[in-house]
């Protein structure tokens, strides 16, 4: 029995983070426009979700649609660089997040980021 609770407190403890964004065509029809979901430390991945719903929901305003969620627009999608040199990895940002080095919300919006395919090189001079 003690295993049985031991393995339902774990599936639990872990979940996973998730959020949607709809867009509303010039004719009225809501459509999706992204579905998105973040496994690891609930408290980092809703950031991770903001940043990914905002920069979809500012593509999807820039193709000519209104979206219902309208506060993602105003996000500051902004995160810090990389070390000299250096792309953001799923390593890295974590090292540097247990390091303190960066905040639940910068750690979320740079694996968000990584997840995307947008992270490059900094190069330095």
């Amino acid at each position: 029995m003690s295993r049985f609770l031991i393995i339902t407190l774990s599936l639990l403890l872990t979940g996973c983070t998730t959020g949607q964004l709809y867009y509303v065509d010039q004719s009225g029809t809501r459509t999706l426009a992204c579905d998105v979901e973040f496994i690891g430390l609930p408290s980092v991945d809703k950031y991770a979700v903001e940043y990914a719903l905002s920069l979809c929901a500012k593509s999807a305003v820039k193709k000519g649609f209104t979206t219902e969620q309208s506060h993602l627009l105003q996000v500051d999608t902004t995160i810090p660089n990389a070390p000299c040199n250096s792309t953001w990895t799923h390593q890295l940002a974590k090292q540097q997040y247990q390091q303190d080095i960066l905040s639940k919300k910068e750690y979320g919006y740079i694996i968000a980021h990584i997840d995307l395919g947008l992270a490059t090189l900094n190069e330095c001079t």
